[in-house]
């Protein structure tokens, strides 16, 4: 599984486009898949906080374990988003397997 994968997959299930999810906006429609993905991200590769940065566009690794921390948080609020990333996760996996 590759960063690029997980940043396609979460591109298109959220709409946005791949740069979207790289680049430095910071709306809401935008942060919270960016953040999913790099909490994807930390769950399902080997990638170190520093390494995930900077594959999200060069941002710190302290960015990293935030948007992590933001998602952890989220998911003991919100029982649908345990639903959406396990599908996510799934929809990764099979396209990593693809290509």
């Amino acid at each position: 599984v590759t960063i690029d994968n997980i940043l396609r997959v979460i591109a298109d299930h959220y709409k946005l486009s791949y740069a979207d999810l790289k680049g430095k906006k910071r709306t809401k429609n935008i942060v919270v898949p960016r953040q999913i993905a790099m909490y994807i991200a930390r769950e399902i590769t080997e990638y170190s906080t520093t390494e995930l940065g900077f594959e999200f566009g060069g941002r710190d690794h302290t960015t990293v374990m935030h948007g992590c921390q933001k998602i952890e948080e989220r998911l003991k609020l919100d029982p649908n988003l345990e639903a959406t990333i396990q599908s996510l996760v799934r929809a990764i996996k099979d396209y990593s397997s693809k290509s």
